[in-house]
């Protein structure tokens, strides 16, 4: 009598502990294919020789490169919500790449002579200040 007394209270109690591991609340896994709504946008950047820009949506990442030499488009890539990785790094530095890999960026948003710009810092912080400036539009 007393074992199966004991037997139903630890059911009982398994059950309970599992219930309540079901249905409370989990902490928010972060969102890492979202991008920040103040990168989000269309973003280029040129120099002497080449055109690029930048297509920053909501879930996904684009961008090509247009040669001036050639006249056409060379580079084109995409990044889709399942392979997106995005991170607030701190002082306003945002990371976007790929999930899992090292091709991440650091991208800040400012203001740079009246208009929005992104900062996007290359190399590592405290090495160099090589720099890359993109402006809002197409």
């Amino acid at each position: 009598m007393k074992s199966t007394k004991l037997l139903w209270t630890i059911l009982a109690t398994l059950t309970f502990t599992l219930f309540l591991g079901i249905t409370t609340s989990r902490p928010a896994m972060a969102k890492n294919g979202t991008t920040p709504t103040a990168l989000r946008g269309t973003w280029h950047s040129t120099t002497s020789k080449s055109r690029y820009v930048m297509v920053i949506h909501k879930h996904s990442m684009s961008g090509y490169r247009y040669s001036k030499k050639l006249g056409r488009v060379v580079d084109r890539s995409h990044v889709s919500q399942s392979h997106l990785y995005s991170q607030y790094a701190g002082k306003g530095y945002y990371e976007i790449g790929l999930k899992g890999s090292d091709a991440v960026s650091d991208f800040k948003p400012m203001h740079y002579k009246g208009q929005k710009i992104l900062y996007q810092h290359l190399g590592y912080f405290g090495y160099g200040n090589r720099h890359m400036i993109w402006y809002r539009g197409k």
